[in-house]
């Protein structure tokens, strides 16, 4: 069942030159045209089922945050049509809904009053959402007094407590600090788990493929892609990654690599046998393909290949690579996370201090790093190899295979975070008169 229906939606909007030619245009008894017409949004249609979580991206002027005020009805649509069932609540731009005058509490019960609960029912909410915001005293000063942290923990702590079927996120939680970050998400997943339909729109691909199923993605105005949230998330990740190759070329060009000491020393190889790639099981691949990926493994200290990994071994991590151009800086590496988009780590010859400073059209270099595995969850985990061109700061992606290989890590533990620390525990028995408390 859709819980949020947007068919051929198109919004427009008019800019003038000058600001007098909005009222020349208003008056010109021919309705002369003193506008050019801005299409925000154009011909956008998706829908969103009940208890599903779906995540908006796209870059700065890509109609996100318009398609959003669209769904609320904060903003009407120029053309086509809006449905929305169920009781929504919503956090667009930073103290949309508040009145600056009035205070935290008075705010509570007022945004209260507009979603049509009683003041009595407040009264039973308002403790429950000033535990989550947690801004002490200030919830009885004017709002127009409050950083933006507090701001964005009051809207939040507000908009999830007021037991919404459909609960609409504009890039709010970007201002929070981490530990309030953290505890929105958590408090997300539990409501995204009792049922609620979620709406998110945010720059943080990381948390868009951690916490939706599905994608849409914009791109100026119109629908590029939607889909299941991984897959387009990696699309849109290659598409940044060919715009900044564009924007970082000169200065790859122009990098001299001042604090490279150690020129890698580059070995002969005999014969031997590589894996082919299949693109196709991977989530898609970008770069300018100077230069290729033919090749990736993972391997034991007895060189077989592996996809299961235990923690505290030692793995290599390699490369089989093709150069059409003649490169400098060359950047061998891997990247490492989890299936819900969590980076565990990333590797690469500059970071080792090795630099391979040219490579020659038509030349083939393997690359292995060898890799101690740490303490780490036992889950699953994608690995992205990837080549460029530069340095970590400013390079070219050359080619880069996304999440081009599954491995399962079995750690022979308990713990389940992401990283188990290496740590020791001391035991110290007091007696309570020579304990000073201050």
């Amino acid at each position: 069942m859709s819980v949020i229906e947007v068919n051929d939606v198109t919004k427009i909007y008019k800019l003038y030159k000058d600001p007098i030619d909005r009222f020349k245009e208003a008056i010109h008894p021919f309705h002369k045209q003193y506008s050019t017409p801005f299409y925000a949004l154009k011909n956008v249609s998706f829908q969103v089922e009940k208890g599903e979580t779906v995540g908006i991206i796209g870059t700065n002027g890509s109609g996100k945050s318009t398609i959003l005020k669209i769904i609320t009805g904060v903003i009407q649509p120029s053309e086509g049509t809006i449905a929305v069932n169920g009781k929504v609540s919503a956090l667009l731009e930073l103290g949309a809904g508040f009145d600056m005058e009035y205070s935290g509490v008075e705010n509570i019960y007022m945004n209260g009053a507009v979603l049509g609960f009683s003041r009595k029912e407040m009264d039973l909410k308002k403790e429950e959402i000033l535990e989550f915001a947690d801004i002490g005293d200030f919830v009885h000063q004017p709002v127009k007094t409050y950083s933006s942290g507090m701001l964005v923990r009051l809207a939040f702590a507000l908009a999830i407590n007021v037991e919404p079927e459909i609960l609409i996120i504009d890039e709010a939680l970007a201002v929070g600090d981490a530990f309030f970050q953290a505890k929105c998400f958590n408090k997300l997943e539990a409501i995204k788990a009792a049922g609620t339909t979620i709406l998110f729109v945010s720059h943080d691909i990381v948390s868009v493929k951690k916490l939706c199923s599905r994608a849409v993605w914009l791109d100026r105005g119109n629908v590029r892609e939607i889909g299941e949230a991984k897959e387009v998330c990696e699309k849109y990740l290659g598409m940044q990654i060919a715009e900044q190759n564009k924007k970082k070329k000169q200065l790859v060009e122009q990098l001299v690599l001042d604090n490279i000491k150690k020129e890698k020393t580059i070995q002969v190889s005999e014969e031997c046998s590589f894996k082919r790639i299949d693109i196709e099981k991977a989530d898609g691949e970008s770069g300018t393909k100077a230069g290729e990926i033919l090749s990736f493994y993972i391997r034991d200290e007895q060189k077989n290949d592996v996809v299961v990994l235990e923690t505290e071994k030692t793995y290599y991590f390699g490369l089989l690579t093709k150069f059409y151009e003649n490169v400098d800086n060359v950047l061998f590496g891997f990247e490492m996370e989890n299936t819900k988009g969590a980076k565990l780590f990333s590797i690469n010859n500059f970071l080792t201090n090795e630099v391979v400073s040219h490579v020659n059209a038509g030349e083939l270099y393997e690359v292995s790093f060898e890799i101690k595995l740490p303490r780490i969850c036992a889950t699953e985990y994608l690995i992205s190899p990837s080549l460029a061109a530069g340095s970590q700061e400013n390079h070219i992606v050359l080619h880069r295979i996304h999440n081009g290989m599954k491995i399962d890590v079995d750690n022979q533990g308990y713990n389940l975070s992401l990283i188990e620390l290496d740590t020791k525990a001391g035991f110290v028995q007091h007696d309570e008169k020579d304990i000073i408390l201050y």
